[in-house]
């Protein structure tokens, strides 16, 4: 166990020094506040790393500035905020942060989880997926990222006219080239142009019981193309998601052929444009599979109770929501807010005292997952969301 204890960007004490540990390590915290990176990502490089936000005392960690990136096994990150900005450190250096990043360096990276995850205001994407480019589903499993899963995240208000290299950008969670079994599972995402989320070509997974809130030219998109290679179209599940369209929002289908060649599972998802005229599930190029074709069968979901699921539980505290979280779920709930060009059309980066806790951690694993899983529960459920008037609106079927 690696406990933070202070919110330097580097140094003795730091979540930096905590991620560099290459022992199999739980990294603890008696400090919460902003933890400044100043344009220098933080990486966890050696496996077996279980990232608890849930241990910080209010207003929890949240990172500036700077991305968090994962190249490696079975790590599990929770209840943390990142929101990188355009504040880039240096004015003559490129500055293209993501969020969340996974990436497939030398080493398999698998079995990773992201749960319960802020991601805002990225300038390349709030999360993403990756690996070697144009891999191949004949080149294994392991050669590139699998296994990996998005759970109970807020993926919103990545930065559109910002500094990013190819202009407009605005990208909520990508996952690249040839990557397998990824999950998508329980997210919210509201105000990203695309890839709400994308999936390129080779890729294989399912996105179910996700809220996505005013995205500009797509949802949800696939298709076959990797990198620069045509692969295997993408095989997916979409099921029980939700689409409400916002200001920003211009694409008309819920899936979209990014470019032709995937084959897709979807039932039971709901899409609406602003005005509340419902969408069609599924762009032309798209095969349709049907239940037996793939694994993604089950009971049919309760949209109403995604809604709320999603509204109350995702993000990275959200029994005690930041301002910035909170303001996203208003939005969806009223039908506000838009695509962003920097945070500082919404208040800026936080500014939040530091404050600190000193924990007392069980001894013994059992002891010490059980002790967690109190500590995430206690950060679960925002109880004073009332979406009551965004049902109505979208009258949705019981």
């Amino acid at each position: 166990m690696v406990r933070v204890t202070n919110l330097l960007p580097e140094g003795p004490g730091s979540l930096r020094a905590a991620l560099a540990q290459k022992s199999a390590r739980l990294v603890v915290f008696e400090v919460g506040g902003v933890i400044d990176l100043k344009g220098v990502p933080l990486r966890i490089e050696a496996p077996q790393a279980f990232v608890a936000g849930e241990t910080a005392p209010a207003p929890g960690i949240t990172l500036i500035r700077g991305s968090l990136i994962i190249e490696a096994d079975h790590v599990i990150v929770r209840h943390l905020a990142v929101r990188p900005g355009d504040g880039r450190p240096r004015a003559d250096a490129p500055w293209e942060p993501d969020g969340i990043t996974i990436v497939r360096g030398s080493v398999p990276v698998h079995d990773v989880l992201i749960q319960n995850c802020s991601a805002t205001w990225a300038v390349d994407e709030n999360m993403s997926a990756s690996g070697p480019r144009d891999v191949r589903r004949a080149a294994g499993v392991d050669a590139t990222s699998h296994d990996i899963a998005f759970r109970n995240n807020l993926i919103g208000e990545a930065l559109l006219n910002s500094t990013h290299a190819k202009g407009a950008h605005s990208m909520g969670l990508l996952i690249h080239d040839g990557i397998r079994n990824v999950t998508i599972d329980g997210n919210l995402f509201a105000h990203n142009r695309e890839r709400n989320p994308r999936l390129k070509g080779g890729v294989s997974g399912a996105v179910i019981n996700n809220v996505i809130y005013d995205w500009g030219s797509a949802a949800i998109g696939v298709g076959s193309k990797g990198n620069l290679e045509m692969l295997d179209g993408v095989r997916a599940v979409v099921r029980g998601n939700i689409a409400i369209g916002g200001v920003d929002t211009k694409g008309k289908v819920l899936v979209r052929a990014v470019d032709p060649g995937a084959s897709v599972l979807a039932n039971f998802n709901l899409a609406r444009d602003a005005t509340g005229r419902e969408l069609k599930e599924l762009d032309e190029g798209i095969t349709r599979l049907r239940e037996g074709e793939s694994s993604g069968g089950g009971p049919r979901p309760d949209l109403r109770q995604n809604l709320i699921a999603v509204l109350s539980g995702a993000g990275f505290r959200p029994a005690e929501r930041d301002e910035i979280d909170r303001r996203i779920v208003e939005s969806v709930i009223n039908g506000t807010g838009r695509i962003i060009d920097s945070q500082e059309e919404v208040g800026g980066y936080p500014k939040r005292a530091e404050t600190k806790r000193a924990l007392t951690v069980p001894d013994g694993k059992a002891k010490r997952l059980e002790w967690l899983e109190q500590m995430m529960k206690a950060l679960e459920f925002d109880p004073q969301v009332n979406a009551s008037a965004l049902l109505k609106r979208l009258n949705l079927p019981r």
